[in-house]
């Protein structure tokens, strides 16, 4: 136990020590959390649940030096994230779970300490993708994988799943530009998977839905990607993931549309344009899982939403 105590409070000192020192943020944290987990894990079995518990204690340290410190949340987690999977993949074996244990563990810790959860959600995130690249497996399934943890972990600990969700999409924006992912794709994809672990969780999905699309228009802004695509390709991706979890389509069609028409007017864009992207590509895909569900999300987005009056975009195949 003492020891576990020494590698939090030797990673705690480090992370507030490096924050305060560096011009970098994120790769300071990465260089740091992964030199003391290759110096720690040297020492352990390289799998089972001694090294588990070192990965962890590094994490927690982590944490509680970043709400030390107080600031550059996302940037700092973000650092942790990569941090973990270059220090593991060294001396042990990181994979896809690596990277959800250790966004669990930051969720959980984060609470603990009274930290931000939605920054502390979108910096895990954009770790997860870098993350990704460096172990080299699918940026997709690392999404999956990460937007599960922290819908998960948020949802057990009392957090917004809407606010959680909206910065999730922004994260996944970003770091999907920073390595080289079409970030269209990538904030569609992510779109769904988030939709699905609230489902999973028993959270409400309406609002995370609706979250969800926020974040998607201000990501694919702030990444230069074009906004009405991402709004028709996140609103498509929704429902479809509302569909495999057996959800009702109609609250998430209608959350999309009030979710778009509440981030275009945040940055600046043609409210009735995107609320009538996101009811045609909702109503189609709809349409693709059968004919009554089609019928349902078109009464959903039918007439006026959010002050904006919807229109529909017809026909389509």
């Amino acid at each position: 136990m003492s020891e576990e105590k020494s590698i939090i409070v030797k990673t705690k000192e480090g992370v507030v020590e490096t924050i305060q020192g560096a011009s970098d943020i994120t790769k300071a944290l990465l260089d740091l959390v992964s030199g003391t987990l290759v110096g720690a894990l040297k020492g352990t079995q390289s799998v089972g649940t001694e090294a588990a518990s070192v990965v962890k204690d590094t994490i927690v340290g982590s944490v509680r030096g970043i709400a030390e410190v107080g600031q550059e949340v996302t940037l700092a987690v973000k650092g942790v994230i990569v941090g973990v999977v270059t220090g593991t993949k060294e001396v042990a074996e990181s994979t896809l779970e690596t990277i959800g244990e250790s966004v669990s563990t930051l969720i959980n810790t984060t609470s603990e300490v009274g930290g931000d959860l939605a920054k502390t959600a979108k910096g895990a995130m954009e770790g997860a993708i870098v993350a990704a690249k460096e172990l080299g497996v699918s940026v997709t399934d690392a999404t999956t994988q990460a937007s599960t943890s922290i819908i998960k972990g948020v949802k057990e600990v009392g957090g917004e799943l809407a606010t959680t969700a909206k910065e999730i999409l922004i994260g996944a924006a970003q770091a999907a530009k920073e390595v080289g992912e079409k970030a269209m794709d990538t904030i569609s994809h992510t779109a769904g998977a988030v939709v699905k672990a609230t489902a999973e969780v028993g959270g409400d999905v309406g609002s995370t839905v609706k979250g969800s699309m926020v974040g998607a228009l201000q990501g694919a802004k702030e990444v230069g990607e074009k906004v009405m695509d991402t709004v028709s390709g996140t609103a498509s991706s929704m429902i479809k993931a509302t569909a495999q979890v057996g959800g009702d389509l109609a609250t998430t069609a209608k959350n999309a549309v009030e979710g778009a028409i509440e981030g275009a007017k945040s940055i600046g864009v043609d409210t009735t344009e995107a609320a009538s992207v996101a009811a045609t590509s909702a109503l189609r895909a709809a349409g693709d899982v059968s004919a009554s569900a089609g019928e349902q999300v078109r009464n959903a987005v039918t007439g006026t939403i959010g002050g904006v009056k919807v229109v529909i975009k017809e026909p389509f195949k």
